[in-house]
């Protein structure tokens, strides 16, 4: 791997890990008010108005295809980030971004079909990996505590279904003959998933918690943070092929994440945790083979 494509994979994942320990702090804001909503419509607002400002100094034009390949990335960020949002908030940052960090299966798996990109035995053996990590994930050993562990695990399977479309959306755009308007796809989907998250927000309910203007530095960092990692990643999925790129981008949020998380919000590691995060280290490393 040349210098400059590691480089931006190193950036992508500790910008990422800083995504995740901002959005942690938004915890007690529950996804059935309208508050959740106005903190993601900020978010979304923040990474349009960074992409909108990159698109004046590199913009290639809209074609059709980059329109329809964006509605789609559109409503799988929206969804995703929504999801995402609502496990950090309940469950352990290291756990999260190791379950959510599996989504690169989809995308690995498309790529063999679609793309002609090569799985390896050890590749095979590394997707087969993810499902026990998946179970111990969902496990808890205290009954009296089910509804904590599904208050995470469920939001966080389905989040993880959406990086994975997302990664897929970002492949077939990035082999297409429009690839270099990367950065007007990413922007026409932030503009769709603030204009969805702002529409909740009018609609939804109030609830006992109201955005402060720290929620609102932290969210303007968030959507910042996050733009500039979807569009580094699109890139990224074009020029290095999907078994390489996406399990590297990955182990690297996952460590920056779980370090992040044990010094700032001073997360304990349990046995079950410790054999989460050795299996999915695995099953990355496997995949990478």
């Amino acid at each position: 791997m040349n210098i400059i494509p590691a480089l931006l994979l190193t950036l992508s994942a500790i910008l990422a890990a800083c995504k995740n320990i901002l959005i942690k702090s938004f915890s007690g804001f529950s996804i059935k008010n309208k508050e959740f909503f106005g903190l993601q419509a900020i978010i979304f607002g923040a990474g349009s108005v960074i992409l909108l400002f990159i698109n004046i100094f590199d913009f290639h034009g809209i074609a059709l295809k980059t329109v329809i390949c964006a509605m789609f990335y559109g409503l799988l960020l929206v969804c995703g980030q929504w999801l995402y949002t609502v496990a950090l908030t309940n469950g352990k940052t290291g756990i999260c971004a190791t379950v959510y960090a599996f989504g690169f299966v989809i995308p690995t798996l498309s790529g063999a079909i679609f793309w002609s990109e090569k799985i390896t035995i050890f590749g095979a053996l590394g997707i087969l990996t993810v499902i026990p990590v998946l179970i111990i994930s969902g496990l808890n050993k205290n009954q009296n505590n089910t509804s904590a562990s599904k208050s995470y695990i469920i939001p966080l399977f389905f989040a993880m279904l959406c990086s994975g479309g997302l990664g897929i959306v970002q492949k077939i755009h990035q082999k297409s003959e429009v690839a270099n308007q990367r950065n007007a796809l990413i922007l026409i989907a932030f503009l769709f998933a603030f204009t969805v998250s702002l529409i909740f927000f009018l609609t939804m309910k109030k609830g006992a918690n109201q955005i402060t203007r720290k929620n609102f530095v932290f969210c303007m960092l968030v959507g910042s943070f996050f733009s500039c990692c979807n569009m580094l990643n699109t890139y990224l999925s074009g020029v290095l092929d999907s078994a390489v790129f996406f399990p590297l981008i990955n182990i690297g949020s996952i460590l920056s994440s779980l370090i992040l998380g044990l010094i700032v919000y001073k997360e304990k590691i349990t046995k079950k945790d410790a054999i989460v995060l050795v299996l999915g280290f695995l099953a990355i490393v496997l995949v990478n083979l």
